[in-house]
C-alpha cells in the first residue's frame, strides 16, 4: 500500500492570498518561548497569523446554507476516514488558458475518467493537474487554475461528498464563471489546495482527511492522505 501525504507545508514566508487577505491579516510566523516553571525549563510554539485556509483545508458549505448550517468539527470523523475516492488526472501544461490563467474544462473531466469507470456517488473526487509541485513559488496562488463552470457541473452530477484539487483558486478572478452559486448548494466539501496529486497512479483510492477539532469553525487546517 502506498500512502500519498496531499496536504501542502506550512512555513514562514510561503506564499498567501491577495487582497483583501493580503491588508486584513499578517502572513504565517512561527515564534518560540522558553520559560521556567517549578524548577522545570519548557518551551511552547506559537503559530502567529495562522489562518483557517492557511496550508490545505477543509472547508463545509454549511455556512452558505439555509438549513443544516455544519461545521467542520460537526462531521463525523468515520466519515472522513478512508473515504472512497478518485483522482481525475490532468497535465496542468496542457490545459487550455482563458484572461491568461489555465482552467480546468468539461473535456478535461470527461476525458481523465477511464473508459467504462464509474465514479460512485457519495465518493471524493480529486483533480490532479501536477501543479502542487509550484507550492513554493510565491505565485502560486496567482498561477492556479480555475474551474469552467460547465466542468464544475459535470463534476456535480456525480454527487461526490467531497471535491479536492491542487488550485488554491478556483474561480476566475477577472471573468467569474459563478461556480460557487452552484457549488455550495450541491452540499460538498472543499479539500484545497493540495500536492502530490500527480504522484498517485490508481484512479480508485482511499482519502482520509483529518482537520484540527475546532468547534464552530466552518473551515480548518487538515492533513490529508491518499492509500492507493
Amino acid at each position: 500500500m502506498k500512502v500519498v501525504d496531499i496536504s501542502g507545508p506550512i512555513y514562514e514566508g510561503m506564499w498567501d492570498y491577495p487582497e483583501p487577505m493580503g491588508t486584513l491579516l499578517k502572513g504565517f510566523q512561527l515564534s518560540s518561548l522558553e520559560f521556567e516553571h517549578g524548577g522545570e525549563r519548557y518551551a511552547l510554539e506559537v503559530f502567529d497569523n495562522m489562518k483557517a485556509q492557511t496550508g490545505t483545508y477543509l472547508e463545509s458549505p454549511g455556512r452558505y446554507l439555509e438549513s443544516n448550517r455544519y461545521t467542520v468539527s460537526d462531521i463525523p470523523i468515520e466519515r472522513l476516514y478512508m473515504m472512497e475516492a478518485y483522482v481525475l488526472s490532468v497535465p496542468y501544461e496542457k490545459m487550455a488558458k482563458k484572461d491568461g490563467k489555465r482552467f480546468l474544462s468539461v473535456e478535461d473531466v470527461e476525458r481523465a475518467i477511464p473508459k467504462n469507470a464509474r465514479i460512485n456517488k457519495g465518493a471524493a473526487i480529486l483533480i490532479g493537474t501536477g501543479y502542487g509541485k509550484q507550492w513554493k513559488d510565491d505565485d502560486f496562488f496567482d498561477n492556479s487554475w480555475f474551474f469552467r463552470r460547465e466542468a464544475m457541473e459535470c463534476i456535480l452530477a456525480m454527487k461526490p461528498f467531497l471535491l479536492g484539487a491542487d488550485s488554491a483558486e478556483w474561480e476566475s478572478p477577472k471573468n467569474p464563471e459563478g461556480i460557487f452559486k452552484i457549488f455550495f448548494p450541491a452540499n460538498v466539501l472543499i479539500l484545497a489546495p493540495c500536492i502530490n496529486l500527480d504522484t498517485i497512479h490508481s484512479f480508485h483510492v482511499t482519502l482520509t482527511v483529518l482537520p484540527l477539532k475546532v468547534w464552530g469553525a466552518y473551515i480548518c487546517p487538515v492533513r490529508a492522505v491518499v492509500c492507493e
